[in-house]
């Protein structure tokens, strides 16, 4: 974006020409490090392409609501909500993928599922699911030529990390790039679109790359600095998008979500499934 100044006015006037930084045509913006962070579905459709396994933090509450399901013996279908609408909407695509679609209500009946964690937690396990959310699911479907999939937060940040570590350990992949979800402006501010960069997503998002720092991996200057700005969940409790669920009635949603590595497994992309959006439970890589 260039900013010039008219001479009549006197106002500053932005001209869309592009980017105005001419980086050489053979120039890399991913980084020769093992671990990146990035953000939202462009980030996930780019690192998929370049053959990165991919992990998919939303942490409220699509990876919270995913981790508590794969916890509990759910097989988890994830789509965004434009490919299960093209499907012909959520009971017609969970007929066709015979798994039950999540309830539109957050605050489900008793015994429904929902995107509410706290809906998972009290439903029958074992159930076959069919998940989507705004954020999270959308990063999924972005990422579907990834080679690997996870889908990664505070829940199960320690399991998330081993198992990526695994991967490239054993040469599946030969890097990581850990997908920071965000939020839309919509939620807050009705008429509004964009992506909305939560604090919660990238702080998430930092945690599972300090875990995989730990484990002796090579960060870029995008994962370090998020990382070490991961101090404690308790720092999350007063973010926009934890107020916007208790003002709702969710609070216990926001505690789930913040117990950090309550749940040993982590919600991972089965390799030959055909659908390949079917997510189960492991503790690594298969």
């Amino acid at each position: 974006m260039v900013a010039l100044i008219g001479k009549a006015t006197g106002r500053v006037t932005d001209f869309a020409y592009g980017s105005d930084v001419l980086a050489p045509a053979d120039f890399d913006p991913w980084p020769d490090r093992q671990v990146h962070l990035e953000w939202g579905v462009t980030g996930a459709r780019l690192a998929a392409g370049r053959g990165d396994a991919v992990a998919v933090v939303d942490v409220l509450s699509f990876s919270t609501t995913m981790s508590i399901a794969c916890a509990r013996d759910f097989s988890c279908l994830v789509y965004s909500g434009r490919e299960i609408a093209d499907m012909g909407g959520p009971e017609v695509a969970g007929e066709r993928l015979g798994a039950r679609p999540l309830s539109k209500k957050r605050g489900a009946d008793p015994g429904g599922v929902s995107l509410s964690p706290a809906s998972i937690l009290r439903a029958e396990p074992g159930q076959r699911v069919l998940f989507t959310s705004l954020n999270g699911a959308a990063v999924v479907a972005a990422a579907s030529a990834a080679s690997a999939l996870v889908v990664a937060g505070p829940r199960n940040a320690s399991a998330a990390a081993r198992a990526l570590a695994g991967l490239l350990d054993v040469g599946r992949a030969r890097r990581i790039t850990v997908v920071a979800s965000g939020e839309q402006w919509s939620s807050v501010s009705p008429g509004s679109s964009g992506l909305r960069p939560g604090v919660e997503d990238w702080l998430g998002a930092g945690l599972i790359c300090r875990e995989l720092g730990a484990l002796g991996l090579l960060l870029s200057t995008e994962a370090r600095i998020a990382a070490a700005a991961w101090t404690s969940a308790d720092d999350l409790r007063d973010c926009v998008s934890a107020r916007e669920l208790m003002a709702a009635g969710f609070t216990e949603d926001v505690n789930l979500a913040l117990t950090v590595d309550a749940d040993a497994t982590v919600p991972v992309r089965e390799p030959g499934d055909p659908s390949g959006r079917l997510f189960v439970g492991r503790s690594e890589f298969v």
